[in-house]
Parts: C-alpha cells; sequence; structure tokens
C-alpha cells in the first residue's frame, strides 16, 4: 500500500512540475534573479483586514488609539475599518462583526487576505486595547527576521518548539547543520543581462545567507505571530495542539513558503526548500507563486532598494496551478490560506530548479502547454484507474 501511494504521487508531481511551469512561461517572464531577492525586491505583502468593532463611538483614548493604529499602516500591511453597526458596511464586514456586536468594549478582529477560492478568515480577535495592538503588529522575533532579510539574510527560519527537548534539541541541530552545509553547496544562478534592471544589487554582491529563528510556543511576546504562522495552513492548529515542532521558512517580506511539520523537518525537505528559494525565479508574477504573507509593520521601502517592476508584472493575471489531495508525505494534506492555496508544496515539485528557457514563441509556448495538459489528463487517468484496481483487491 505504502508503495502504490508513493507512485501516485510522484506522477501528480511530474504532472504539477509541468503545469507550473508552463503556466508561468505562457503567460509571465520568467527571471535568473534568485526568488529570495525578487521576493525581496519587488513582491508587495498582501493586507491583513484590521476590524474595530464597537456598538458605540470609541472613547478618547480608543480613538487615539485608532488613530495610531491607521498611522500603522504606512509600514504594515493593514487595512483599517471601524464597524459600529451603523455606518455602511458590506454584508461580508456585517458578519464579521455580528458576533462581537454585544459586547460592552471595542474589539479588534483581524482578517487574513482572502483565500483563492474567495474565502477569509479570521485569525486574531481580542479586546481593542494598546497591549494588543502592539502585539499584532510587532514583536522581538519579527523585528529580528525583517532587520536580517532587509540586509544579508535571504531566508530566516522560524523553529517553533513542540515544547519537548527531547524532540526540539534534534530538530533544532538538525535544521541548523543542514542550512551551514547548504549555504557552501547551493549555488546561486547567474543572473542574465536582461534581468539586472530588476536587481538593485550588483550579481556578485549577492550571497546565500540563511538565519534561525527558535521560538517556544508559551513565547507571550510572540503570540501574535505564533497564532500567524499556525493560520497559514488550515490543520497547523491541529499539528500544534499534538505537540508538533514546526519549521517555517520566511523569506522576501514576511512571507511563509510552507510549514515543515514533525518528522518532515528532514535533510530532503530541508533542501528541497532551500533549492527552491535560492533558484531562479520561474515565475515573476507573485500570485502564481506559493507562499502566504504574515503580518508585519516595517519600513521595507525605506531599507530596500525597489527597481522597477516589468510591464508583465502590472498587466498579467497568471493561472492557477490545481493542488492534488494529497501530496505531503507523513502528513494530511494540508490547504493553505492566501496565496498557498494556489500550490502548496513546493518542495514536492521542484526537485531540480531548471535553468531559465530561453525566450520562446507563442506557437512553442502553446505546444509546451498542450503536451503538459495530455501528460497530465494521462497521468491523473492513471492514477484513478490504479486507485480503483487496488480498492477492488
Amino acid at each position: 500500500m505504502k508503495t502504490t501511494r508513493i507512485t501516485a504521487r510522484s506522477c501528480v508531481q511530474l504532472f504539477l512540475r509541468l503545469a507550473f511551469i508552463a503556466s508561468c512561461t505562457s503567460v509571465a517572464m520568467c527571471c535568473s534573479i534568485p526568488v529570495f531577492r525578487y521576493a525581496l525586491e519587488h513582491w508587495t505583502p498582501e493586507p491583513f483586514i484590521v476590524h474595530v468593532i464597537s456598538k458605540s463611538e470609541l472613547s478618547a483614548s480608543e480613538s487615539d488609539l485608532f488613530h495610531e493604529l491607521n498611522l500603522s499602516s504606512k509600514n504594515a500591511n493593514v487595512r483599517i475599518k471601524f464597524l459600529d453597526g451603523k455606518s455602511d458596511s458590506t454584508d461580508h464586514d456585517q458578519l464579521i462583526a455580528q458576533d462581537y456586536a454585544n459586547l460592552d468594549s471595542a474589539w479588534m478582529v483581524v482578517e487574513a487576505a482572502k483565500r483563492r477560492d474567495g474565502e477569509s478568515r479570521v485569525i486574531w480577535d481580542g479586546p481593542f486595547t494598546s497591549e494588543s495592538v502592539h502585539q499584532l503588529l510587532a514583536s522581538p522575533v519579527r523585528q529580528q527576521l525583517c532587520d536580517g532579510l532587509a540586509d544579508k539574510i535571504s531566508v530566516a527560519w522560524v523553529f517553533l518548539e513542540s515544547g519537548e527537548p527531547s524532540v526540539d534539541n534534534p530538530k533544532f541541530a538538525k535544521l541548523e547543520s543542514e542550512l551551514r552545509r547548504l549555504e557552501n553547496e547551493i549555488l546561486l544562478p547567474v543572473i542574465e543581462e536582461a534581468d539586472l534592471r530588476d536587481l538593485s544589487k550588483k550579481p556578485d554582491e549577492l550571497k546565500l545567507r540563511f538565519a534561525t529563528h527558535r521560538i517556544s510556543r508559551n513565547n507571550q511576546d510572540e503570540r501574535a505571530f505564533i497564532r500567524m504562522l499556525l493560520a497559514t495552513e488550515s490543520d497547523l492548529h491541529e499539528e500544534f495542539a499534538n505537540g508538533a515542532p514546526m519549521v517555517f521558512p520566511i523569506f522576501g517580506r514576511g512571507r511563509v513558503l510552507y510549514a515543515l511539520v514533525g518528522e518532515g523537518i528532514a535533510t530532503a525537505t530541508i533542501e528541497e526548500a532551500s533549492r527552491f528559494l535560492a533558484g531562479a525565479c520561474q515565475c515573476t508574477v507573485k500570485a502564481d507563486n506559493p507562499g502566504v504573507d504574515v503580518l508585519i509593520s516595517y519600513p521595507w521601502n525605506e531599507r530596500v532598494q525597489i527597481t522597477e517592476p516589468k510591464r508583465d508584472e502590472l498587466q498579467v493575471t497568471g493561472l492557477m496551478v490545481p493542488i492534488p489531495s494529497k501530496t505531503r508525505p507523513n502528513a494530511k494534506a494540508r490547504e493553505s490560506v492566501g496565496d498557498a492555496s494556489m500550490v502548496s508544496e513546493t518542495r514536492e515539485k521542484f526537485k531540480e530548479q531548471p535553468k531559465k528557457p530561453p525566450t520562446a514563441q507563442p506557437f512553442m509556448l502553446f505546444i509546451f502547454g498542450a503536451l503538459a495538459s495530455v501528460i497530465g489528463s494521462l497521468t491523473l487517468g492513471w492514477i484513478f484507474a490504479g486507485g480503483a484496481k487496488s480498492a477492488v483487491r
């Protein structure tokens, strides 16, 4: 049974590789700049919606706090809404507010960016106080990882402890040793001349550097950040409750690639995530890449030099790659929030990063896409046929 499942998953991975590359090459330009650097310079984090809900007018201190929260949106990926049940609001906002309408004090409800299926998810709620606002916007670890990403760190790896030292210590040691090895082994792609306009640094200034941040699950200063990390995939709260350690590779301007959980914190998965993030950006459209943004207040535009985005990024909306029901070994299927719901398992789909393909004519792109579709259909047909035979047996 185990062998049959792995074989089917491998076929799905083949189909996803072909479909992903076909969709990207047909609608957006590939880029030879590493993913981690391209994301830092070009991908703006998706906004979180912060609802401030009160059945009456805000008090003087609450009004001051609301003004402070509004000012924070200059550096934070947030949009602020005030809901009092009287002013005009959408049906969705009213649905959010109805559960908090009878509270005596103002309440703050934080909603993650909408998922690809149009749904959204509340990731945090609490009293509208100065403490909760500051917890939401900033924390020591977020400040440290942002300072690193804006400077010389390529990827910040956040290790969320299980609470059991006999489990956490070996896993964290494994993570650190693998990252040190990969820093020396992985070669960054050669930046092509045509892509230099999209890079603020000289190519030889780019170095692959990893950093690790270890967080106790009981760290009160990181409560909001932990909630955000657990909200990046639908079943991480369950895994967290079961005491599993987790690793979150974070790149760009605070974008989580995906979670490595429990036994998934291993040599192969760490290397595959690292090679994807250090490899050439195969699709420059942010929405067509895996990952979920977390809420961070940080002056990115002051710390990171921005290059002019490509015209293609502004005009093109890419194709979406469907998610198979089971792609992650030794874990339940996961449906991610936000952009990650499009492609949830990068490490399964990118065993190797292909070199940037030469510029193709539209006819050749059409042929490539058609071949990917045919191979995908045959693969899925074989899987379902094999599954039916296994069920009969």
